[in-house]
């Protein structure tokens, strides 16, 4: 899924999937920023970063990437448990769930 985002004044066009968008709907809201504003953080960080690393990253894995990143640092062994991880089922509570 396509969506725009203003960056430094421009429109850009990220290309990520919807659960991924979703996320990025939350982190804004947890972290009270627009996401617009989140976006273009991330831009500047992820520019910096090709520059030093000669990579050529793409935004959209960068959003990605940051997505995963920041929910793994707020994942607790509580949060776990009560999700139902470490049981060997692992899409248990996940977007992949069994129905039924």
């Amino acid at each position: 899924m396509s969506r725009s985002v203003t960056i430094a004044g421009q429109s850009s066009q990220i290309r990520i999937e919807p659960s991924y968008w979703e996320a990025l709907e939350e982190i804004s809201r947890r972290e009270g920023l627009d996401i617009n504003d989140l976006c273009a953080d991330l831009k500047e960080r992820l520019d910096i970063q090709n520059r030093r690393n000669d990579s050529g990253v793409s935004l959209a894995n960068a959003v990605r990437v940051f997505v995963v990143g920041y929910f793994r640092q707020a994942a607790t062994e509580a949060g776990h448990s009560r999700a139902g991880h470490g049981r060997g089922e692992p899409l248990v509570s996940t977007p992949f769930s069994r129905q039924g």
